[in-house]
């Protein structure tokens, strides 16, 4: 039986990209590399065409121009100059009024990266064991027990003076001249109690905080990245090779369409061809598929960079065919045995595990230093000098003049 027809030739439209597509011309044919060019080998081996591969003019996989037309890839079958588009293209309700879709062959997660956080500096650790708001609450804690105790528990005691008792007394200094009743002792025990309590609790996350830094923080959702970019602190780069500002105007949820609006408004985009992650030695996002990251860059611990905790959205890739072309229903055969095979997956694996292995023997192995430094403990002994001198400021002073310092006793 005579088998149907098929071109004998396919002109595909594709670019040069590491480990995704390598193009090499060989005598009066072309050698394709990377997981696309194995992909088009396989279909031209079992559906017995010949390729003849085709750059876009701007070297783009797809830019969509607001018109109904597009550049790049797309571009090209959209116009009729190439049948085939390769290159992870997305399936959308808007490129499909260009070009026709195979069969989806694979999933694209979109996340963003960050640099791997560095540590917050030790210098300040002493402030790291309590938040924000539980300084807040003991120091109004403190101010409190100050004016309730100079009031009801000392004799005769200034505020100045019982703010000093006070504060003494977490420091684990004691407390004198205090009335002794049955009620106010009670109320002296709980004060020791929380005097006692909270001092331990800081000392013993004081040294994790020195010998474990806390990491400077970084956004980890698409909310706290468009909260940060909006608010001037980071900038998020989007590639150029494809349309994820349009999926984020699209998007539902307001600020995932004001990042797109912001992303566009100061042209921040990247190539996949250049190195992209050096952008992250800035405060600096990268969106980018799952997928792609693994095969481009590989995966940690071997690169220093940090995925995203959520993702932008889920999309399908296929191959682009111009309109009109013939047999998309033989191709798409062979793509379900290719896909349901498990043969695309593979590759991909294949190329990303040859890459994270690359990028293995470039790492060095370093020893982590867990020691604490005279560094480290800078601020701890400023902090000690200048309470040693302040004391013998106070010494000195009320001996020279010790009635005018009468701060204790009324």
């Amino acid at each position: 039986m005579k088998s149907p027809y098929f071109p004998s030739k396919i002109r595909v439209a594709a670019i040069e990209l590491e480990s995704a597509m390598t193009i090499k011309k060989v005598n009066n044919g072309f050698e394709l590399g990377g997981v696309e060019g194995k992909l088009v080998h396989c279909l031209a081996d079992k559906l017995n065409f010949e390729i003849d591969v085709l750059l876009p003019p701007d070297k783009d996989i797809i830019t969509d121009f607001g018109n109904g037309t597009f550049g790049g890839i797309v571009g090209m079958l959209q116009k009729g100059e190439a049948d085939m588009g390769v290159l992870g293209l997305t399936i959308s309700e808007e490129v499909s009024e260009a070009v026709d879709f195979s069969v989806p062959l694979n999933v694209l997660e979109m996340i963003f990266l960050t640099k791997v956080p560095g540590e917050m500096p030790k210098v300040a650790a002493f402030t790291y064991p309590f938040s924000r708001y539980v300084w807040i609450l003991y120091a109004f804690m403190i101010v409190a027990s100050t004016m309730l105790f100079q009031r009801i528990m000392f004799r005769n005691v200034t505020l100045l003076g019982s703010f000093l008792s006070v504060l003494g007394s977490i420091a684990s200094q004691a407390m004198e001249n205090v009335r002794e009743t049955p009620w106010r002792r009670v109320l002296f025990g709980l004060w020791l109690a929380t005097a006692t309590v909270m001092p331990f609790f800081y000392n013993t996350s004081f040294l994790s905080f020195l010998t474990m830094p806390e990491k400077v923080p970084v956004p980890r959702t698409f909310k706290e990245l468009s909260d940060v970019v909006l608010s001037g602190k980071y900038k998020c780069l989007t590639a150029k090779e494809a349309a994820q500002t349009d999926l984020l105007r699209a998007s539902t949820n307001e600020y995932m369409v004001k990042l797109g609006e912001i992303i566009e408004k100061n042209n921040w985009f990247y190539s996949y061809s250049e190195q992209f992650t050096d952008h992250l030695d800035e405060p600096v996002a990268i969106i980018i598929a799952k997928k792609v990251f693994d095969l481009l860059i590989g995966s940690p611990p071997f690169v220093s960079v940090k995925m995203s905790d959520d993702y932008l959205g889920v999309w399908h890739t296929a191959i682009n065919w111009r309109k009109g072309f013939c047999c998309r229903k033989r191709v798409d055969d062979v793509l379900y045995g290719l896909v349901n095979g498990g043969l695309y997956e593979k590759w991909i694996n294949d190329y990303a595990f040859r890459d994270k292995l690359h990028k293995r023997l470039e790492v060095k192995h370093e020893e982590p230093e867990m020691q604490l430094t005279l560094e480290d403990l800078k601020m701890a002994f400023y902090a000690l000098f200048i309470g040693y001198a302040l004391s013998f400021l106070a010494f000195f002073a009320e001996i020279l003049i010790p009635k005018r310092l009468a701060i204790f006793y009324s």
